[in-house]
């Protein structure tokens, strides 16, 4: 049987690695390369994100984001890694404890790195949010509070917003179209899935079809609970689905006063 990165180490030896250079004061490129190799072999392996944890990285993202505040790179990379517990339901109440909620509340309103920092922040909040009232254990910030500031955040993002985010799958996009009672929750899942396969149809587009995610969208824009911001979304979504990546295409370069190069 094949080992994973993580079964090699691979986590302990990134986090050594970063817990030298913090002690040299030095964001450098080894650091900026450990959690971006970090991020990738979180994404949906669970293992690999409870070892994170385990292995006291929590610590280590608050530490690197206090010392190096300003360093674009590191922190969506971080930022990206911290979307992949989130979306482990058994690991993200660990995000609830100490001030990360306040954290993530502040970097909602961050415009760094273009909608990236503000766009995981938001996606973090939907996986915790969309586990109901009940799972939300602390009194500050609510859960209201927090889902009000997701929608604001939701709305400045510019629909032609090109990315720095690469999916493999939308799994955990999709299972958030699902949650009615976390309207918020659902506008960031829609607005994702409008935004990636607009601006990168060749091969969401696709994507989205393989996983069934168009029945899904269906349901969404005709059920009555939904806002409707996010039907209009959803529909855009299926249309550009139908349409194909060239005339999706087409129309996105014939609208080019639309685009942000963010």
């Amino acid at each position: 049987e094949k080992l994973t990165f993580g079964e090699l180490g691979a986590i302990e030896a990134m986090l050594k690695i970063i817990r030298r250079k913090l002690a040299l004061n030095q964001c450098d490129e080894n650091m900026e390369v450990s959690w971006s190799m970090m991020w990738n072999i979180t994404d949906e392996t669970a293992e690999n994100c409870k070892r994170f944890i385990d292995n006291n990285g929590l610590e280590l993202f608050k530490s690197c984001l206090v010392r190096f505040a300003d360093k674009e790179e590191l922190l969506r990379n971080m930022m990206g890694l911290m979307g992949n517990i989130a979306e482990v339901r058994e690991l993200r109440k660990k995000l609830m404890e100490g001030d990360f909620m306040d954290i993530f509340c502040k970097l909602m309103e961050s415009e760094m790195d273009g909608i990236e920092v503000s766009y995981n922040a938001v996606g973090i909040f939907s996986h915790i949010t969309a586990d109901g009232e009940n799972a939300w254990t602390i009194s500050q910030p609510t859960r209201n509070e927090v889902m009000m500031r997701m929608m604001r955040a939701i709305k400045r993002w510019p629909l032609e917003s090109r990315r720095n985010i690469n999916y493999r799958s939308f799994g955990p996009i999709l299972n958030l179209l699902k949650a009615f009672d976390t309207p918020a929750a659902q506008y960031w899942a829609v607005w994702a899935l409008c935004n990636l396969t607009r601006v990168y149809p060749e091969r969401y587009c696709r994507l989205l079809k393989s996983e069934g995610g168009l029945a899904l969208l269906e349901t969404v824009e005709a059920d009555p609970r939904t806002l409707e911001e996010v039907k209009t979304l959803a529909h855009t979504v299926i249309e550009q689905v139908r349409n194909g990546p060239e005339k999706v295409k087409a129309e996105s370069e014939s609208n080019p006063e639309d685009q942000s190069d963010d």
